[in-house]
């Protein structure tokens, strides 16, 4: 299971990623998987904390819990964290990026000779 843990202003934030979390994020945010790459790339200040907060969001959902933040509370706490500063969305962009990779068989190459 593709999970993480990061403290964002001396609390414990559980994160979770894999399929549920990966689907309601591309629904929520109206992209393919494609495009969620080109916008990561193009304005990683909008759209890490949105992947953070769907992520966070699941975990809360998947472990029971009811007292999920807003988005606007979550975003202010990575702000007040210094989270872009400090590596807490460069660790999360890391495990999200293993997590579309992970378990992936490999193609084999192009460079294979014809008989």
């Amino acid at each position: 299971m593709n999970k993480l843990t990061l403290t964002i202003n001396k609390e414990k934030v559980d994160f979770r990623l894999g399929l549920g979390f990966l689907g309601k994020a591309l629904d929520e945010l109206g992209l393919s998987i494609d495009e969620l790459g080109s916008k990561l790339s193009v304005n990683v200040f909008l759209y890490a904390p949105k992947l953070m907060y769907y992520s966070y969001e699941y975990a809360m959902l998947r472990d029971g819990k009811t007292d999920i933040k807003d988005y606007n509370s979550f975003v202010d706490d990575l702000d007040d964290d210094g989270s872009f500063i400090n590596g807490n969305v460069n660790k999360f962009l890391e495990v999200f990026t293993n997590s579309l990779t992970k378990d992936v068989p490999k193609q084999k190459g192009s460079d294979t000779k014809k008989k």
